[in-house]
């Protein structure tokens, strides 16, 4: 385990700048290879963008303020290892049979189609065009190697002239905003069809096989029993090193044989650095050298996630419900129970843009609620502003146009620097800071091999 310290008094192998998932994996290879480690992290706790808290709505539910939600085995390999072999038990969720609720076209729907009957055909057109824009994606080929540019782009502007049905497009909106964390203006359509071209169907890269039964588990997994907490003490507990919690990191000075680290209250020493903090940060460092312009670019604009995901406690919800939909006026794309009983649910929501609604008025939230639920009661709401959030300025990891061709190419270190986090790979969530984590861990050891 890392052991806090309060004052630096020694040159240090590595230091690893942030005490995410993918700075605690990075400690952890790094430290157990016999590299002395020191994790600087500016908040005043560990985790990163996952952060539990076991009792928090109305004092008795849990509240995952951040990522949350294991997807499937294939997905996230990496995750489910950790998981695994810590022996972490998960939560799915009510098994109870769950009532659908769709809000497509300016109505409400309750049932198993999506769309209404005579849309079936517009909503088959848009699965198979989907498919086919996927399939022209070379999984053996780089990104950077291939010209994509025509699927680098806004899915409105992919789907222009395609004919769809006003409930196609607003169900398909929803599920666009429900992945990225935006309107579905904002983000590239490139990331998802790869995926679908990964997962060999549209169908393939949205459901999966769980062992409930409910849209919430097919769609997003499960949740862990003993919250995202236990997962990232699993992660780090083979981390052995110093920490610094609190120091906010102002400026990395690269020079031949080492490297300075300058915080608010002291400088630090190593031989190499993981900078592990989210892309939307890297800027408010001062890289000297300067980072390359590409990187700066990506770091100004930004991963595309910046709207809420929100936790709710609802009274008068007599069954487990998922709601999916583009309401006029904004609100919830998704929202979802996740606890039930009686006539209360815990439920995760994901908003339709940044700032759709006002979080903290709780008619508000209890409004867009009943687009979907018209006589629910909402008595409690928690949510984290992420994108607000100075140590963060994003939700999760999910690209604009234009930052796919580069994101292999900007991970790569450069000097005596390495990058890690989900914002810098492709695969989302935890499992692209473990994945990310790994090969800068690597790099940085053939960094050190060489100064022997």
């Amino acid at each position: 385990m890392l052991q806090e310290i309060s004052a630096v008094t020694r040159e240090y192998d590595v230091v690893v700048v942030g005490g995410g998932f993918a700075g605690a994996r990075s400690a952890a290879e790094l430290s157990s290879a016999g590299h002395d480690v020191l994790v600087i992290e500016g908040r005043d706790r560990l985790g990163g963008r996952m952060w539990s808290e076991l009792d928090r709505l109305g004092g008795r539910y849990p509240v995952e303020w951040g990522g949350a939600f294991m997807v499937d085995r294939p997905t996230y390999p990496l995750t489910w290892q950790v998981i695994d072999r810590a022996g972490l038990d998960l939560a799915w969720g009510s098994p109870a049979d769950t009532d659908l609720i769709w809000f497509t076209g300016g109505e409400r729907r309750v049932g198993p189609l999506p769309v209404p009957f005579d849309e079936l055909a517009s909503l088959e057109r848009l699965v198979v065009r989907v498919q086919e824009l996927a399939g022209t994606i070379d999984l053996d080929a780089p990104m950077h190697e291939q010209d994509l540019s025509s699927l680098d782009v806004p899915w409105p502007q992919l789907l222009e002239g395609s004919g769809l049905g006003p409930h196609t497009i607003d169900l398909w909106k929803a599920h666009i905003i429900t992945l990225a964390g935006d309107d579905w203006t904002v983000p590239s359509a490139l990331p998802f069809l790869r995926s679908i071209a990964e997962a060999g169907s549209v169908l393939g890269a949205t459901f999966f096989d769980a062992p409930i039964d409910t849209p919430m588990a097919r769609t997003l997994g499960p949740q862990l029993a003993g919250g995202t907490a236990s997962l990232y003490e699993a992660v780090s507990e083979e981390a052995k090193g110093d920490l610094l919690l609190g120091h906010r990191v102002r400026r990395i000075i690269e020079e031949s044989d080492r490297v300075e680290v300058v915080t608010d209250e002291m400088s630090v020493f190593a031989r190499a650095v993981v900078v592990a903090v989210p892309l939307g940060v890297l800027n408010d460092v001062e890289f000297e050298p300067a980072l390359p312009k590409r990187l700066q670019s990506m770091a100004a604009e930004g991963v595309s996630a910046q709207a809420e995901k929100v936790t709710v406690l609802i009274e008068n919800c007599p069954r487990p419900f998922y709601a999916h939909g583009s309401p006029a006026e904004g609100g919830f794309a998704t929202i979802s129970s996740t606890v039930h009983g009686g006539d209360t649910a815990v439920a995760i929501g994901f908003t339709t843009s940044p700032g759709a609604l006002d979080l903290t008025d709780i008619a508000s939230v209890e409004a867009a609620v009943r687009v979907y639920l018209p006589d629910c009661r909402v008595t409690d709401v928690a949510f984290h502003d992420w994108a607000a959030d100075e140590f963060s300025r994003g939700t999760w990891s999910y690209l604009r146009p234009g930052q796919s061709a580069d994101l292999d190419l900007v991970r790569e270190p450069r000097g005596r620097l390495a990058f890690a986090g989900s914002d810098y790979d492709r695969r989302l969530g935890v499992e692209g800071a473990l994945h990310s984590a790994g090969l800068a861990a690597t790099e940085v050891s053939q960094i050190l091999a060489t100064d022997r």
